[in-house]
């Protein structure tokens, strides 16, 4: 499920009853920055917000009891196919960086009039992927904002903001702890999925996100989790050469490959080849992707690394 199609609020709700208060109250900053670890719903807590401003004067406005979008609210149905005119998303998409040419948008957009006279968000979804020209192009944005023009950066606080941008926004910090993770990942998957996943994933660093898009891997590989510990899930996903085609391995094939050390390591059967093996994988990776190198041949010296240190 993607955060625009997740209609109720899981966590945060704390901050959500303040952010509404301000905007009773018209005092909503015009910057806001959710800062905090990549995939624990600052996304979806973003999408919820919008709701709520979009939707109050609409049918099927925003349920602040329940914190839950009605699915056939008009807003929410042109902010899912991202066709609403009060609203610019800017995300990197599939590539590396947010450009410059991304953040021009805003400037055009901020020059339309505003529709039913409504306010105008821009949603940056991985604002700390925008290069230095980007930066700075939404820095002089930020400075000087057009009336009713509204900011949301989403923020994975993994990775470092430039000040200038972090110190023109006003932040907040989002935390989840391991109950609230279990309930989200228990609300959106099956109610069993978490208990009976083997212990090889359950690490605390890992997000909702994750654990959500692996329920959703192996449903469309048809693996049963009888079947499955972190050997059997990197068997696999060489074998198939998932790496190359399947968005959630490309995504996260490197943090896959660390549980499988982490859980090595941790029993300290052979600690000092085991390290020395994550080391020369870690190396390899980095270099794939720092210098470019063609996956299929890099993650084949990677299979058989693992394969031989077994």
């Amino acid at each position: 499920m993607t955060p625009f199609k997740q209609i109720k609020l899981l966590s945060f709700k704390d901050i959500f009853k303040e952010l509404v208060n301000l905007s009773l109250k018209n005092n909503l900053p015009n910057k806001l920055l959710f800062s905090g670890n990549k995939g624990i719903g600052k996304f979806t807590f973003a999408l919820h917000l919008i709701n709520y401003l979009f939707s109050q004067d609409e049918d099927g406005s925003y349920n602040l009891e329940d914190n839950k979008i009605d699915i056939n609210n008009k807003s929410y149905k042109l902010v899912s196919n991202n066709t609403h005119p009060n609203l610019l998303f800017i995300d990197n998409a599939d590539k590396k960086f947010i450009e410059i040419s991304k953040i021009k948008e805003i400037l055009n957009f901020s020059s339309k009039t505003s529709f039913s006279n409504k306010k105008k968000i821009v949603l940056i979804n991985n604002v700390e992927k925008m290069n230095i020209n980007a930066s700075n192009a939404l820095l002089k944005i930020l400075e000087e904002p057009s009336t009713n023009l509204f900011f949301i950066l989403i923020h994975s606080s993994h990775k470092k903001l430039i000040n200038t941008i972090n110190s023109r926004c006003i932040k907040f910090n989002f935390f989840i702890t391991e109950s609230e993770k279990e309930k989200i990942i228990k609300n959106i998957t099956d109610n069993n999925f978490y208990e009976d996943l083997s212990t090889d994933f359950k690490i605390r660093y890992l997000s909702p996100k994750f654990y959500i898009d692996l329920y959703n891997f192996l449903n469309k590989e048809k693996i049963e989790l009888i079947d499955l510990d972190i050997n059997f899930l990197l068997e696999y996903i060489f074998n198939k050469r998932n790496y190359l085609k399947d968005d959630f391995i490309i995504e996260n094939l490197q943090i896959l490959i660390e549980i499988y050390f982490y859980n090595k390591i941790l029993s300290r059967v052979n600690f000092e080849s085991d390290y020395k093996c994550f080391k020369q994988t870690t190396n390899k990776i980095n270099n794939m992707n720092k210098f470019n190198l063609d996956k299929d041949s890099s993650f084949l010296e990677i299979k058989n690394m693992i394969i031989n240190e077994k």
